[in-house]
């Protein structure tokens, strides 16, 4: 039960906060790369539809992405949950995929005009969070170190005037699955101290289309299982997923999601 809780938290935290913040859990949870959704084996997309159904104990919602691809590395969407307007991004991609600038509009009842601005660097030990104001100006950084199996090992945020305002740090013990997980204050004070897990090895198995299959749910000390079902179109690409979990002998499933891919040709 703890462990479906902790799973439905951070989930929600990434759909809906990934675009503004980070941190050594969030991470880690992200490694496995299974909700990039804009994502295909060849960039010939002209717009894809994604389409998540979540089912948790007491609720279940749609959440909908919209991508539509100016070109082979920008993209314009829209993020809706049960059909209402959650925000407007446009991203930039490398030709890796990744992100490398995201512009996005929040929509919310309680504030408006929540927009964020992030630039991305990126290096083989280090990934730069990079928040800009509306005239582009440095607002802020997020520093992400890494170590040589790419796990996070030091976040540090600095201001505009590169002041240090708060710092996390994890140290590694591979054999154990764990890691001593620390946050500092901007007066260098830890406020959190705490030992926590971790499993490097999540992936148990991946298809003939290298699409995870089976894995361990990387932050779960009591080996929750994850299994997905692919179909597939005639371009080797997934159009729809089913997620389960595996956790205290049930099996529940997760999510469903269905992508409606129009190509360029």
């Amino acid at each position: 039960m703890r462990s479906q809780k902790l799973i439905i938290l951070l989930f929600l935290l990434n759909t809906f906060n990934a675009f503004s913040q980070t941190s050594i859990p969030s991470e880690l949870m992200n490694k496995p790369r299974t909700d990039d959704f804009y994502k295909l084996k060849e960039n010939n997309a002209e717009s894809i539809v994604a389409s998540e159904t979540n089912y948790l104990r007491n609720e279940t919602y749609i959440n909908k992405w919209i991508f539509n691809y100016s070109a082979d590395t920008i993209i314009r969407g829209k993020l809706l949950k049960n059909e209402e307007l959650k925000s407007v991004f446009e991203y930039v991609l490398d030709y890796d995929k990744r992100i490398i600038d995201m512009r996005v509009n929040f929509f919310s009842p309680n504030v408006k005009n929540d927009k964020q601005h992030i630039r991305y660097k990126f290096t083989d030990r280090a990934k730069i969070l990079i928040f800009l104001d509306d005239q582009s100006e440095i607002k802020s950084k997020i520093i992400v170190d890494m170590d040589s199996l790419q796990s996070p090992i030091r976040i540090t945020s600095v201001n505009s005037n590169n002041e240090i305002q708060s710092k996390e740090t994890a140290d590694y013990n591979y054999r154990t699955n764990t890691y001593n997980y620390k946050v500092y204050n901007y007066y260098n004070e830890i406020v959190l101290n705490k030992t926590e897990y971790y499993n490097k090895n999540f992936v148990i198995e991946k298809n003939n289309f290298d699409d995870i299959t089976k894995m361990f749910w990387p932050l779960s000390s009591n080996k929750v299982i994850i299994t997905f079902e692919y179909k597939y179109d005639k371009k080797g690409n997934w159009i729809k997923r089913i997620k389960k979990n595996f956790s205290n002998n049930s099996v529940n499933i997760a999510t469903v999601v269905k992508r409606n891919i129009k190509y360029k040709d």
